[in-house]
């Protein structure tokens, strides 16, 4: 699959599946009607596992996990096309390979009940973020070494990942000051939001590789 293509994918079927998951739950009474964005009221696992919504969930985070794998060889050949030691395009696509894989582990424990199922459900979900944040920020800084950054797709990406960082800054304070249900709350809509940019990251790879037109054959080509 092209480097588009996969971009494209991983960008609208994360955004898809999981306000799907989140409507299907609602319509189903399994959780409260609410804009999880604004009032944290439910978190995206709760979202998910509270309905039948549950099966499409995982199916399709496990195929996006395999995209994910094709996404972080494509960013590591895209660097490499741009004198990128291969070291560093290595290390990216490590990174980023691991984080997917934990996406996988994440999604099948999913639903399970016992205190196993939970602990591997936690590192899976904090592995993934963690990871794939990871690797999108190492990603940016190459980008913004070796192409010029007046590329509006490499300066969006330069924002969102600001916007995350101050999400995590955030999460971090809200964990030291909040307690009970105010910070459940807030722990809520600060993941609704770190996933939702976190998302966003890939659209952006999608729009400067289609504005590039990389491909698996790409040679080097100014921006």
């Amino acid at each position: 699959m092209q480097p588009v293509h996969t971009a494209w994918l991983v960008f609208l079927l994360p955004l898809l599946v999981v306000h799907g998951a989140w409507l299907w739950s609602s319509m189903a009474g399994a959780i409260d009607w609410c804009l999880p964005y604004w009032s944290g009221c439910t978190s995206i696992s709760r979202a998910a596992r509270s309905s039948d919504a549950l099966f499409l969930f995982r199916a399709v985070m496990t195929f996006n996990a395999a995209l994910l794998v094709n996404y972080w060889l494509h960013a590591g050949h895209f660097l490499t096309c741009y004198q990128t030691p291969k070291t560093t395009a290595r290390w990216l696509t490590i990174i980023g390979i691991t984080g997917a894989i934990f996406l996988v582990l994440y999604a099948n424990f999913l639903g399970s009940d016992g205190s196993f199922y939970q602990l591997m459900r936690r590192y899976g979900v904090t592995i993934y973020f963690s990871f794939t944040v990871l690797a999108q920020m190492l990603f940016l800084q190459q980008l913004l070494r070796r192409m010029p950054i007046n590329s509006r797709w490499i300066k969006y990406k330069t924002r969102l990942s600001v916007w995350l960082l101050l999400l995590g800054l955030t999460s971090v304070f809200c964990n030291a000051l909040l307690a009970g249900e105010k910070k459940d709350s807030w722990e809520n809509i600060i993941e609704w939001h770190f996933a939702l940019g976190m998302n966003f990251y890939f659209l952006f790879s999608a729009l400067l590789w289609q504005q590039l037109g990389f491909s698996w054959q790409s040679r080097h080509k100014e921006l």
